[in-house]
């Protein structure tokens, strides 16, 4: 299970996942009640985008069904 960063330990990728997450309009209004559901037990649908220009050398997806942004193997809640 990917880890989590509370918002009370703010790392610096912590506000570029902030910015990021801007880029991807999650899609929870779009997406079935089962993929919510999914999101809520921590169990994701995972997007990539190119983001190399932006974020040089970060690993970025973005969840389709909820505000959750993965970077480097941890999960960012906004």
């Amino acid at each position: 299970m990917a880890n989590m960063v509370e918002p009370a330990n703010k790392s610096p990728d912590s506000a570029l996942a902030t910015q990021v997450a801007k880029l991807w309009p999650h899609r929870e209004c779009e997406a079935n009640i089962m993929l919510g559901q999914f999101c809520r037990v921590g169990l994701h649908w995972w997007r990539q985008l190119d983001l190399s220009e932006l974020a040089p050398g970060k690993d970025i997806h973005f969840c389709f069904s909820c505000k959750k942004v993965k970077m480097d193997g941890v999960v960012h809640g906004l």
